[in-house]
């Protein structure tokens, strides 16, 4: 969808459990010396102002990111590694008030061997990516997301990972992703697929349809794999009702292929930003 902005939404709670997994998933790519290929389908601008009056309207960064930040500053508690990693990632960017997106934080785990591929579709996004990653060896798209990734797959490098997190505005985007997403991994069956997805009530049944096809695909599928979901869950569902603005509750991710101990380290993780959570 071209009306959607991350701007809005960028450094929230949804944010925080997306990037942790992002940094496990690189940090597992990068402890073997061969090189890795990342595609990012909906990259985005890849670096955020905090002081963006489009973060500023929804103060959505506030109660994610940088609340996060503040505890970790003052803290003695040693965080879960996965989340650790990634604020420490970040740290230099929110001192600078700004927020390091998906694709800066691949970069940073990046080698000079390894291949990267960022899509956007949005003229305002994709401006901003080239020029934030001006300083990177990156190949920027400007593609349509699912397009893009079956024409990139499988790549001359085959360790990789491929991020997909769409805007899901449109409920077309349930279906595409899904589609997509068991045609890479058909094409690339080494990637590990890491897919976001909101937890909303207006598209609860088509959450739940794009899970369990995807968790039938990769029990069934030609190419069947391990995978799994997780979750976190930051309001309750019913309070979204009345109020203004995402009406999101929370936000999962589901992995194909994942790397050793990433499901454990991810529910230690969520149950560890919900301890924070309960404590601010």
């Amino acid at each position: 969808m071209l009306s959607y902005q991350h701007e809005y939404h960028a450094g929230n709670l949804a944010d925080v459990l997306k990037h942790t997994c992002l940094c496990l998933i690189l940090d597992s790519l990068c402890k073997k010396e061969k090189p890795f290929t990342i595609i990012d389908s909906h990259s985005g601008a890849g670096i955020f102002s905090l002081d963006d009056e489009r973060i500023l309207k929804t103060n959505e960064a506030k109660d994610g990111i940088e609340k996060i930040y503040r505890f970790y500053k003052r803290t003695s508690q040693e965080f879960p590694h996965g989340l650790k990693e990634y604020i420490e990632r970040e740290s230099s960017y929110l001192e600078e008030k700004k927020y390091a997106g998906s694709p800066e934080l691949e970069s940073l785990y990046s080698r000079d061997k390894d291949s990267l591929h960022f899509v956007e579709k949005h003229p305002q996004a994709l401006e901003s990516l080239r020029s934030n990653m001006k300083d990177h060896k990156v190949i920027i798209h400007n593609e349509d997301s699912y397009k893009a990734l079956c024409a990139l797959t499988p790549p001359l490098i085959k360790r990789g990972l491929v991020l997909c997190d769409p805007s899901y505005e449109d409920a077309d985007d349930y279906k595409k992703v899904c589609d997509a997403l068991k045609t890479v991994r058909k094409k690339w069956n080494t990637a590990i697929i890491a897919l976001w997805y909101p937890l909303l009530l207006r598209r609860k049944n088509e959450t739940s349809q794009l899970l369990t096809e995807l968790e039938d695909f990769c029990k069934l599928g030609t190419t069947p794999c391990e995978s799994f979901k997780v979750e976190l869950v930051t309001k309750n569902p019913e309070e979204t009702k009345t109020e203004s603005g995402s009406h999101l509750y929370g936000s999962g991710m589901f992995i194909m292929n994942p790397p050793w101990k990433l499901k454990e380290d991810m529910e230690k993780n969520c149950t560890f930003i919900n301890k924070i959570l309960e404590i601010l």
